[in-house]
């Protein structure tokens, strides 16, 4: 018995309707339940396996994201990384680093970051955080 992967992430975040177009419309998540009218307004996203929730909570203390980083597995990088600039986001070009992946990393509207990674082996390898990357 075991962890047997990621299956879900909720968020709270300051604006829904900001949010569900920054993951759905610049990242290609597919809108599986938008509900602006429930309380707290939330809405549902999914990507591969991956769901995302999304619920509308006002900011009470500092700044979200704070020390929360999501690596996200994509199939390739320079594609993802392409439509992400077509999508207008400005994001750096993707780098390949010794941790075992190649990435891009962009912030959402709430400053959680996100890192899409190419593994160069089947998973993740242990030393994401030598490099300093998660600073």
């Amino acid at each position: 018995m075991g962890v047997t992967g990621l299956d879900l992430l909720f968020l709270e975040v300051e604006s829904l309707e900001e949010s569900l177009e920054f993951y759905s419309e610049r990242l290609g998540f597919r809108v599986e339940s938008h509900e602006p009218e429930s309380e707290p307004p939330m809405a549902t996203l999914g990507a591969g396996r991956l769901r995302l929730m999304l619920a509308q909570v006002p900011l009470a203390m500092a700044r979200r994201g704070r020390g929360v980083h999501f690596f996200l597995t994509v199939d390739d990088v320079e594609e993802f990384y392409d439509f992400m600039r077509a999508g207008g986001l400005e994001v750096s070009p993707p780098a390949d680093e010794g941790w075992g992946g190649r990435f891009v990393t962009v912030e959402d509207p709430n400053h959680y970051r996100l890192f899409f990674v190419a593994w160069h082996d089947e998973r993740p390898r242990s030393k994401v955080g030598e490099l300093g990357l998660l600073d």
